[in-house]
């Protein structure tokens, strides 16, 4: 976006002195105070309506780990409550909660393995099925979209949350999952809309694979069915995994490169010492890049796992794009 400004401006100098050259005065072309005002006033009033909503999904009881095993809760719910309608989301924190809003985490039990937000009104572009909007895992990293663009949310559109919870304790929790969005209204925003990209090393058939003993990375190829800027990636692995990256095969660039901290604070670590995923920092530009239809897109995930191989594990990117 920047580069494109430095040449807009640079032609319309150009343009400029080869006119005076040729003894031609240039008059700029103001734009019409009615109109230019009342849209500048429209876009000034949608962001100072801007705003921020918490949502809760639940409440949710989570067994009682086992000695075998840790306690499981999971399922679909639909038609689930949306922050808005008629607006651009613009930014969203996703958590784990108990009844009184303090945090639940594994330790003190819950796992918030994760919890996908689809919107059923919209086909999801990179498999079948209704699009997956947000997501996460127990990392919960915000995610914040550069200045000026937003996912919108219709009045028709109906949400169904997709939600998979663990508990590390030997006594059962009562949670809920949480999602705090930032959002303003469609009209007078400006805002650029941006269409969410799910790339998932599994690919479409399923989210999930084993990685072995040792050091390994898993890859997947998706080509491009749209064109755009990518202003946003985020990531999500399981225990063990260290890195996640995107790239443009046919651009020859890494996209987005994340690294995994694990354990990095108490919380992310439960009773016995085991640890989760407690950051993935997202990649960010107004834009990160532009992808052309027919672009080759590799996402690759790494783990480094010792003693032992885990099944189970994700490699998963989402990203927004604004088509163009």
């Amino acid at each position: 976006m920047k580069e494109t400004t430095v040449y807009l401006r640079g032609l319309a100098l150009f343009s400029a002195a080869a006119a005076l050259a040729a003894g031609i005065v240039l008059t700029p072309e103001s734009p019409d105070p009615a109109t230019a005002a009342p849209v500048a006033a429209e876009q000034a009033e949608a962001r100072s309506a801007a705003e921020t909503t918490t949502v809760r999904y639940g409440p949710f009881a989570i067994p009682a780990a086992t000695s075998e095993d840790h306690g499981h809760e999971g399922g679909f719910l639909l038609d689930v409550e949306k922050p808005c309608e008629d607006c651009h989301i613009t930014g969203f924190k996703p958590d784990l909660v108990y009844t009184d809003g303090s945090n639940a985490n594994i330790d003190t039990g819950p796992m918030l393995h994760h919890a996908v937000l689809f919107n059923s009104r919209e086909r999801d572009t990179v498999c079948r099925g209704p699009q997956r909007v947000f997501a996460t895992g127990n990392e919960r990293v915000e995610s914040v979209l550069p200045s000026g663009y937003g996912a919108g949310i219709g009045s028709d559109d109906q949400w169904m949350l997709n939600y998979d919870l663990m508990n590390h304790g030997h006594e059962e929790k009562t949670v809920y999952v949480e999602f705090t969005f930032t959002h303003e209204p469609v009209a007078g925003s400006g805002i650029t809309p941006v269409t969410p990209l799910w790339l998932d090393v599994g690919g479409c058939s399923g989210s999930e694979y084993e990685a072995p003993e040792g050091v390994s990375e898993e890859s997947r190829l998706w080509r491009s069915t749209v064109s755009g800027d990518l202003v946003h990636v985020r990531g999500h692995l399981h225990h063990g995994g260290t890195a996640l990256w995107l790239e443009n095969l046919s651009r020859r660039s890494t996209l987005c490169h994340i690294d995994a901290e694990e354990g990095g604070s108490p919380e992310f670590v439960d009773h016995h010492g085991r640890t989760e995923i407690s950051d993935m920092p997202p990649c960010g530009g107004d834009p990160i890049a532009t992808v052309r239809r027919g672009d080759y897109l590799r996402i690759t995930s790494r783990y480094e796992l010792t003693g032992h191989s885990h099944d189970g594990v994700m490699g998963i990117m989402v990203g927004w794009i604004a088509e163009r």
